[in-house]
């Protein structure tokens, strides 16, 4: 078998190389996860900007209401004048009595508009202190998005940086390495997730935490060939 054939210096360039692979693959996990912690960012803010949003259609729901009592106070004031122009011209004891009813009855519109009104302007001066201080936060909020989307494309830049070193480094290791173990590696560390080689100590291995037979890690201790773990067929070494 291939793996049978491996030299000492091939499984240890193949030992970094997994190394390698490992960081890179970290490196384009924290890539992929970038777009994703700006969009979180983008989403509060859009949620803070939602409610104010809310706020501005409570305030002009408000201002409509205001507006109607007020068109209520105006029509009040015109029952009373008419009202008066009743009692002036009343020819009888009920024209009398109706226009004085006409009047109390416009008076009480306006006492009771006024008073809603005076509510109204109480909760749209409530409204404008919030809308005001959602609107500083968000300000505030939007400054922090800003330096740490700077903050963000400087990290994203250095992963680049470093992504790109560690495959040059990777395309180097390759180079010094027969195409047929490259292929072989390749082959198992789909089949292994990745960790092909790994760590053997106290005769446990790490890669499935079982014990290794003693005639198998005596065999390791003295670097007679490579070892595989009996349990999940991953190959063993011993860190120096």
């Amino acid at each position: 078998m291939l793996m049978l054939e491996l030299s000492k210096e091939d499984l240890e360039k193949l030992i970094e190389l997994q190394k390698i692979d490992s960081q890179i693959i970290k490196l384009e996990r924290k890539l992929e996860e970038i777009p994703q912690e700006i969009q979180r960012l983008e989403e509060v803010s859009r949620t803070r900007r939602r409610k104010i949003e809310h706020i501005d259609f409570q305030i002009e729901e408000l201002a409509q209401r205001r507006k109607q009592l007020e068109e209520i106070i105006n029509e009040g004031y015109k029952q009373i004048e008419e009202a008066k122009k009743k009692k002036v011209k009343a020819k009888s004891l009920e024209d009398y009595k109706e226009a004085i009813k006409l009047k109390a009855e416009a008076e009480k519109k306006i006492i009771n508009a006024t008073k809603e009104i005076e509510n109204l302007i109480k909760a749209l001066n409530a409204l404008f202190k919030e809308r005001e201080r959602m609107e500083e936060s968000i300000r505030e909020f939007e400054k922090k998005i800003e330096k740490k989307k700077r903050e963000i494309s400087k990290t994203e830049q250095a992963l680049k940086r470093k992504l790109e070193e560690l495959g040059d480094y990777r395309k180097q290791l390759i180079s010094e390495i027969s195409p047929e173990v490259v292929e072989f590696y390749e082959e198992k560390k789909y089949e292994f997730g990745g960790n092909v080689f790994v760590t053997a100590q106290n005769k446990i291995c790490s890669g499935c935490l079982m014990q290794i037979p003693s005639a198998q890690y005596s065999k390791l201790l003295k670097g007679e060939g490579l070892v595989h773990c009996p349990n999940c067929g991953r190959i063993l070494y011993i860190l120096k």
